[in-house]
């Protein structure tokens, strides 16, 4: 198949302004600076039209050259729709981050949650052909035997963690404070299996905060950018007050490298907005949430 040459900055469309979603945008990036600008999206898709397009032609890989065209046809005839387009999941986002904070007024009613499941790592090999199914529904089944009655809403993510060369599946949701609930799934998410997969590591596989800033926790929790962690292993020892102690581990987030970055495209496109969005008793009807 023949792919056109074009002039990215020519033949990509910007979306049509919503100035009702744009006016809250404003005001979740007088909390969270970093919070992406309709401007900040557009360079985005450009990006990734620009690496699926020279890996595609470099590998001869024709999904890769069919997402960029997706990508560069959003907005011609209405949005893509595609998890992978930055500006199409951004408006995705907004929608959630209101309609979660609208169901959660009450602060100390909700805890923010991260879920980290080392047992279910992924090598590079591996990450187009799996589906997230199974995870899904054996983090809803918990769910439900722990006790969790209300509300459960966040979003999935894979990070590409360099120390052991693998994908690492996490979910950051938002959940009713139940403490005897939230003590049972602790126990689950402890199990051996889950904690015993890195040597010389302590796994820490669930945390559990409170709602201080409900705008930055929820929009966190609603992303679809994937990322490279690098950590350092510190094995020299500090003086802490009276007492000696090993240094802890450190990490930080980086882009991916560009072939395991089109990967993650392809990948979020192949999961979907929808599969990308944890939902337990609630539903999403049009732009709203309606809790079941």
């Amino acid at each position: 198949m023949k792919i056109p040459s074009v002039k990215i900055n020519e033949a990509v469309m910007q979306p049509p302004v919503n100035p009702q979603l744009e006016a809250f945008a404003k005001e979740i990036k007088r909390q969270v600076p970093k919070f992406e600008t309709i401007e900040d999206v557009y360079e985005e898709r450009l990006k990734r039209i620009t690496s699926l397009r020279t890996i595609g032609r470099r590998l001869d890989k024709r999904e890769y050259l069919k997402l960029a065209i997706k990508l560069e046809n959003c907005w011609l005839g209405g949005p893509c729709g595609s998890a992978a387009c930055p500006e199409c999941f951004r408006l995705h986002r907004l929608e959630m981050i209101g309609e979660v904070l609208r169901l959660c007024k009450k602060r100390k009613n909700w805890r923010g949650l991260t879920l980290i499941f080392y047992q279910d790592t992924l090598s590079d090999s591996q990450l187009l052909q799996w589906q997230p199914d199974t995870l899904i529904a054996r983090l809803r089944r918990w769910l439900n035997e722990c006790g969790f009655s209300g509300m459960v809403i966040g979003g999935f993510e894979m990070d590409y963690h360099t120390d052991i060369k693998k994908w690492m599946p996490h979910f950051h949701l938002i959940i009713p404070n139940d403490k005897q609930a939230i003590k049972r799934l602790r126990i689950r998410m402890k199990n051996k299996k889950n904690m015993n997969t890195r040597e010389n590591v302590v796994n820490r596989p669930m945390l559990v905060s409170k709602l201080k800033n409900p705008i930055r926790q929820v929009s966190y929790r609603f992303k679809a950018i994937w990322w490279r962690v690098e950590s350092i292993q510190y094995d020299d020892y500090h003086i802490q007050g009276s007492k000696e102690r090993k240094r802890k581990r450190w990490t930080k987030k980086y882009r991916l490298f560009r072939k395991q970055y089109v990967d993650s495209l392809i990948k979020l496109d192949s999961i979907g907005i929808a599969g990308l969005t944890f939902m337990y008793k609630v539903r999403k009807y049009g732009d709203h949430l309606i809790l079941k």
